[in-house]
């Protein structure tokens, strides 16, 4: 399973100032939603902000990756967010979370979401994917940076 193959522009918030950790959960996950890729929205949210609430997906440096298995998708789906201005995320190191994919996988799916989730992250880490990221003026530009 490769990133390409679940990040769509449809499921790409940029431009965008959820006020809360929740608000911006919600938003990424309507994105999704609208996007057709869930087949319970509400299901996923719960399992989602459930999954938050247990441990904080805050990373720090910036990023913050909510994730939950859920019986709401069929499939590995996933959104993803940019907030240059950052949100506070209860992040290991107190920074504001500025890049937030999110990730729901079936409940019983096996390993391959998470080969998807290291990448994205390993990208995330590199400081000049970040601010090319940062500049992205579409969520098609965002796919483009992130799939390269």
């Amino acid at each position: 399973m490769d990133l390409e193959e679940i990040l769509i522009p449809d499921t790409i918030l940029i431009h965008w100032n959820p006020t809360t950790k929740v608000n911006a959960i919600t938003r990424l996950v309507d994105a999704m939603a609208a996007a057709g890729v869930l087949r319970d929205r509400d299901q996923v949210l719960t399992d989602v902000l459930e999954r938050e609430q247990s441990l904080s997906t805050g990373l720090g440096e910036g990023i913050a990756y909510p994730h939950a298995r859920s019986k709401g998708v069929d499939k590995v789906a996933m959104a993803f967010g940019i907030i240059p201005e950052g949100l506070e995320f209860d992040s290991r190191d107190d920074s504001p979370a500025v890049f937030i994919p999110l990730m729901v996988s079936p409940e019983d799916s096996g390993a391959p979401h998470l080969y998807v989730m290291a990448e994205i992250v390993k990208k995330l880490e590199d400081e000049a994917i970040r601010d090319r990221l940062l500049k992205a003026e579409s969520p098609e530009e965002v796919c483009e940076i992130l799939n390269s």
